[in-house]
């Protein structure tokens, strides 16, 4: 079963969903309905998907990503965004989680990852039983602050998007170093999209190499596949899922049948098929 952990849905009806007065960037010139995302999910064979809150769309407003999901239950959840810093964060969390049956919850703020004030956040995520995901990265500094605030709270799973932004990191080496000494955390994940996908086939040699050892570090058993569609497009929706499938060739199936979707159901085992298949 495919599971994509990383698509956006952004409706086309303004009117009744408007854009946050800053948003910016692609989800302001592009709509992905969640009726359009569900068919092309039924034409690449994906059978479940986390809808996640874009960041900047709507804000901290995660109704649209909580209702779409609750329309295609019990195949799609939803993992909205909150300021972990935020004086409420931890009572917003509970909002969304009891009030609209949110299931995970993206992490974005101009704080540090391991600020103290972050943690109300992720005391409530572990009595609620939310896994967290980590924007941000690129560093090997922010990665080991992820490290740090993970490391207070052992029995929260939490996942950096985007591979921690090593795709873009100037110094590879380090993030690797980084992301290792993260791995040893038992309860830290790691999602990879088509960020880092997709420049795969581009990189030198050793440069693959270390790709590679982060992903033997968390072992594919904690790897997450996600799209990032309508975000990462070239090819259409299709050519997302089919590069998740290719894109490293040195994967045995088995290891990526956890990458594309056997880890991303430990997180969220409420996730099923459409009886159709």
């Amino acid at each position: 079963m495919i599971i994509d952990t990383h698509t956006h849905v952004v409706s086309s009806d303004k009117a009744k969903h408007p854009l946050h007065p800053g948003a910016r960037g692609w989800s302001t010139e592009v709509s992905n309905n969640v009726e359009d995302l569900i068919m092309e999910m039924d034409q690449a064979g994906v059978a479940c998907a986390t809808l996640v809150q874009p960041n900047g769309t709507y804000g901290l407003d995660n109704s649209y990503q909580c209702d779409s999901a609750k329309q295609y239950t019990p195949r799609t959840v939803a993992v909205g965004i909150l300021d972990p810093a935020a004086h409420d964060a931890a009572d917003k969390l509970s909002y969304w989680v009891n009030e609209h049956g949110m299931s995970g919850v993206r992490l974005q703020s101009p704080a540090e990852p391991d600020d103290a004030r972050c943690d109300p956040l992720w005391q409530r995520a572990e009595r609620l039983g939310v896994p967290i995901s980590i924007g941000g990265g690129g560093q090997p500094e922010k990665v080991d602050r992820m490290r740090n605030i993970g490391a207070r709270h052992p029995n929260v799973i939490f996942a950096p998007d985007h591979f921690a932004g090593w795709s873009g990191a100037e110094d590879k080496a380090a993030m690797t170093f980084a992301l290792e000494r993260l791995a040893m955390l038992p309860n830290a994940y790691l999602r990879i999209s088509s960020t880092s996908l997709g420049p795969y086939a581009d990189l030198t040699a050793p440069e693959k190499d270390l790709f590679r050892t982060v992903i033997e570090a968390f072992t594919p058993q904690r790897l997450m596949w996600g799209s990032n569609f309508p975000s990462s497009r070239a090819g259409g929706y299709i050519g997302q899922v089919k590069l998740g499938q290719t894109a490293l060739p040195w994967l045995s199936d088995a290891d990526r049948s956890w990458m594309m979707g056997k880890t991303a159901h430990k997180l969220w085992p409420m996730l099923q098929a459409p009886v159709n298949g």
